[in-house]
Order: structure tokens, then C-alpha cells, then sequence
């Protein structure tokens, strides 16, 4: 099963539309969800800083973060790479992105989100998130890629260590509504 085309409007970040079109791209030429061996970092060179890696362990259900940008390590204060999901994040947080990748894994829907970012100095961020399934070299859909873009209107302010040192104190999801297509 093909991924459907996403409208020119339907993304907010330029990161997320070519993203989604790379992604969709190897599906086309996999005949559907592409394997991690087709996902190569050299064709998208600019996307690389924004884009994560998360694997579903079959033994324990928990979700590993594989790859995480240097991008995404500046928008969320801290580094994903070889962490797990739950050692990150904890509750209602926890519950939502779990539910999500599991979403993305089952149903191999892309799910893309608009999410507000609370941080311990009272600051926020708007990002866009895109996740898509993709295969195991063996077949298996454990893993999910994806890509993290700030999405703010006056990105000028905000420089490229505006959340350092700082905790993400809540991540509301559904800024505006959640959609899986």
C-alpha cells in the first residue's frame, strides 16, 4: 500500500513537506513501507539535522531512539540518540508519543502533528512532527523515521541554542488537530 500524496499546503515546514516527499519516494520505488536500508543520509544532506529513528524492541514494547539530529537535540534541550522513549518523557507525555509510534507501526499510517513545547523557564515552542513507518532490513515494521521542524512565525528570535540547558516541562499535543493519512 502506497502512501498518498500530502496537498502543497498541508505542511507548514518546508523540513516536513520534503521529508514526507523523500519518504514517499522510496515507498514508490519499494512498492510500500521502505526498508532502513533503502533510507539513505547522503540524498537529503539538509533534512539529516531534523530527521529520528526510533525502534519498537519486540521483547519489551519499549521504544529506543536509534538516531535523533542535531536539530532536534537544539529544539528539545537535550539528546535523544540511544535513549529510550520512557527515560524522556513520563505520564500523559509518555502515553500520547507511544501511542503514536504504535500508531504508525500498526496501522503504517503517517502521522503528523503540530505540538506546543513548555519549557522550565516559561518558554514555547511550536514544531511540526512527522512520523512514518519503515521496515527492518528483514522486513519487520519495527521502526519508525521521522522529522522534527520548529514551525514558530518569527524564527529570528529564537537562535540556534534558545532551549539549552533547559527541561521541557510538558509537550501538548494537538495544537492543531493531529491527522494519520
Amino acid at each position: 500500500m502506497l502512501a498518498e500524496p500530502a496537498r502543497d499546503d498541508f505542511f507548514f515546514s518546508r523540513v516536513s513537506r520534503d521529508f514526507y516527499a523523500y519518504w514517499q519516494s522510496l515507498a514508490a520505488h519499494g512498492g510500500g513501507v521502505p526498508r532502513r536500508s533503502n533510507f539513505d543520509p547522503a540524498a537529503v544532506p539538509t533534512l539529516l539535522p531534523h530527521i529520528f529513528i526510533v525502534e519498537k524492541i519486540r521483547d519489551t514494547g519499549r521504544f529506543f531512539f536509534r538516531l535523533s539530529g542535531t536539530g532536534i537535540r537544539e529544539v528539545m534541550g537535550f539528546e535523544n540518540t540511544n535513549h529510550f522513549l520512557d527515560e524522556l518523557l513520563h505520564g500523559e507525555d509518555l502515553q500520547t508519543v507511544s501511542g503514536i509510534f504504535d500508531q504508525v507501526l500498526t496501522q503504517g499510517v503517517c502521522v503528523r502533528s503540530i505540538e506546543g513545547l513548555n519549557y522550565s523557564d516559561r518558554s514555547y515552542l511550536r514544531v511540526e512532527i512527522v512520523r512514518l513507518p519503515l521496515r527492518t532490513d528483514e522486513g519487520d515494521r519495527r521502526l519508525v523515521i521521522g522529522c522534527l521542524s520548529r514551525i514558530e512565525n518569527d524564527r529570528s528570535s529564537l537562535g540556534v541554542n534558545a532551549v539549552k540547558d533547559k527541561q521541557v516541562l510538558r509537550i501538548d499535543n494537538d495544537v492543531l488537530p493531529r491527522m494519520a493519512f
